[in-house]
């Protein structure tokens, strides 16, 4: 199966819409540097770790989380970068709200890594289509 990734343009594209619908004024790359290395994460996990969609999702939420790599808005970027490259290799995230920023707090707070991060997708998602 080919996966699909996430470029940088599809990325800072997505953060500016999802900003300007919220009518943030803090949008845009802190650094475009940090973006790129935090979406190359999943295809570094897919080659050195032999790593599945859910894990290489778990990278791309780790790095961008940790990274702060924009103005504003990262950990609501991070989340939707995630559920975008998620849901263009055919699998559904499945939560609330409240579980959402469980994630993303214990991500920032240091209290979950990449494993967590790939357990708490496991239990959230599925393939697209099945109930």
């Amino acid at each position: 199966m080919e996966v699909n990734y996430l470029n940088y343009a599809e990325a800072v594209l997505l953060h500016l819409m999802m900003m300007r619908r919220e009518s943030e004024d803090r949008a845009g790359a802190f650094d475009p540097n940090l973006i790129k290395s935090a979406l190359a994460r999943p295809q570094h996990a897919a080659t050195y770790e032999n790593a599945d969609l859910i894990r290489q999702a778990a990278t791309l939420c780790f790095g961008l989380i940790k990274s702060h790599p924009w103005v504003g808005g990262n950990k609501r970027t991070a989340t939707l970068l995630v559920e975008r490259f998620l849901f263009i290799n055919q699998i559904e995230v499945i939560t609330t709200k409240p579980e959402t920023i469980e994630l993303v707090l214990a991500v920032e707070s240091n209290q979950w890594d990449v494993d967590q991060i790939t357990e708490w997708y496991r239990q959230h998602t599925r393939i697209k289509g099945r109930n």
